[in-house]
């Protein structure tokens, strides 16, 4: 069958329109809630969505922003990706650099968390499923700096903590890390590490 000249510039016209529509909104039971679960926050000027969580309850003005493609809707590629909100007050941000897949980080990338001006977190590394999984994460107002593996957002198998000029390495297990007889923990209380089942 032949396309005729008319045919093919209609096809070709309605597939630029619909390259620069903006996706439909995120589905309503996967939105993210302040205080609540993690979800979609809509770009209000590309339509596109990220995923977000742990925002603190009663934020207002939640609102993200990437500068790079979504062709089903979520984030894809490289790029920057910013989710802003309003809290006591103050406006709070989440600002990553780097791979996204489906909304989520994913890949190499960095992410700062901060509040007004201050820098509250850094974790800059390899994501995966819109987590930290291997690289270095930092806590400036704490002095508190770790390095190494995690899994589900805890130090896991080979790590490095400094806390205020003090140095903890080792083999950590779901946050804690043996030393002598005690115990060490990162993410979580150290009353759960000492005989517990990590």
């Amino acid at each position: 069958m032949r396309v005729g000249r008319g045919m093919l510039v209609a096809v070709v016209a309605l597939g630029l329109m619909a390259a620069g529509e903006k996706p439909g909104a995120p589905p309503e039971a996967e939105l993210m809630e302040p205080g609540g679960r993690a979800g979609w926050v809509a770009d209000p000027a590309s339509g596109c969505w990220l995923w977000a969580g742990g925002i603190e309850p009663g934020a207002t003005e939640v609102v993200a922003a990437w500068n790079g493609k979504c062709p089903e809707g979520p984030g894809e590629g490289t790029g920057r990706a910013l989710v802003t909100w309003r809290s006591r007050g103050e406006v709070r941000r989440m600002d990553y650099l780097g791979d996204l897949v489906r909304g989520k980080n994913e890949g190499r990338g960095k992410l700062v968390i901060s509040e007004g001006d201050q820098v509250v977190s850094e974790e800059e590394g390899l994501f995966q499923d819109d987590r930290l999984v291997d690289g270095r994460m930092a806590l400036p107002r704490l002095r508190l700096e770790y390095e190494g593996k995690l899994r589900g957002g805890h130090p896991q198998g080979p790590g490095r903590l400094s806390v205020q000029g003090r140095v903890f390495e080792g083999d950590w297990v779901n946050g804690c890390l043996q030393q002598g007889d005690g115990w060490v923990a990162f993410t979580r209380p150290v009353e759960s590490c000492a005989g517990q089942d990590t």
